[in-house]
Formats: structure tokens, C-alpha cells, sequence
């Protein structure tokens, strides 16, 4: 996917976290596995949390950075890929905090690109705070699995 303005970015991110919090729902009516449900409902809210702070955060933002950019390109056909593969009835909690886990060292890896593209300094600051929270929900996601698990 192409991209002009760093706007257009957020909004991808946006739509990227809402799209997982619905497959990681649908998923969950169809998985039999008590813990393998619960750990999806856990981190279908975190993504849908990570959506609404992104619109949240785009839709009020009047920082004219988010209007400025030069092209960048987002290949995700490979995560994509490796998240429709990982979530599949059979799937267990710890293939599932596996899955979780890529997802958000992709994301952190694609902020680390994104920052390193931005040409200006807001921008900079824009994505290292984006690749931060994603560093952040990774640790939060290991940690508070381990302990839905235990249950």
C-alpha cells in the first residue's frame, strides 16, 4: 500500500488494529477451548483499544505534520498471510500469544521504518511514541496472558 500523508498512515493503523480485534471475535465464537476464548476476547479489546486511541488521536489532532509526507510503501501481505494462517479453530492459547506477539513486533518494526522515513521532527516524535506504545502492548500482552493462562 502507497501513502502520501502521514494521516493516511494512521488511518491504516487504525483500520489494521479493527480489523484483528474482528478476527480475533470471530474466532472467538467458533474456538471451543475455554483459555484459548478467553485470551481472544483479552486481546480483541486490546485491539479494538488500539483503534479507537488511533482515531481518536487522528481525528483531533491538528498538527499539520499529519498532512505532510514523501511516499511511503506498507507490505503487509506477509503478516496478513501469517494471521489469517495462525487463527483457525485448532488453534491453541499458546499459539495465540505467539500470533499476538508477531503482530506487534511487526507493528513496532513498521513504526521503526515509519520514523526513520519521516522527514520531519513531529513526525519522528509521532512514530517513536508509536513504536513506544507498541513495545509497551507487547510486554503488557506476554505478561497478562501468562496470567489468564494460569486460570
Amino acid at each position: 500500500m502507497r501513502f502520501d500523508q502521514t494521516g493516511e498512515v494512521l488511518h491504516y493503523v487504525e483500520r489494521f488494529h479493527a480489523e484483528l480485534a474482528e478476527s480475533y471475535k470471530a474466532l472467538g465464537r467458533s474456538v471451543a477451548d475455554r483459555r484459548c476464548r478467553m485470551l481472544l476476547d483479552y486481546m480483541q479489546g486490546r485491539e479494538e483499544e488500539a483503534a479507537e486511541a488511533m482515531h481518536d488521536f487522528a481525528r483531533r489532532s491538528v498538527d499539520p505534520s499529519l498532512k505532510e509526507w514523501d511516499p511511503f510503501t506498507i507490505d503487509d501481505t506477509a503478516i496478513r498471510a501469517r494471521i489469517k494462517g495462525g487463527l483457525h479453530a485448532g488453534v491453541s492459547s499458546d499459539e495465540l500469544l505467539g500470533l499476538g506477539l508477531e503482530v506487534a513486533a511487526w507493528l513496532e518494526g513498521l513504526f521503526i521504518r515509519l520514523e526513520a522515513k519521516s522527514g520531519t521532527d513531529e513526525q519522528k516524535a509521532l512514530f517513536a511514541n508509536m513504536r513506544a506504545r507498541a513495545e509497551r502492548e507487547k510486554q503488557k500482552l506476554a505478561r497478562n496472558a501468562n496470567m489468564l493462562l494460569d486460570f
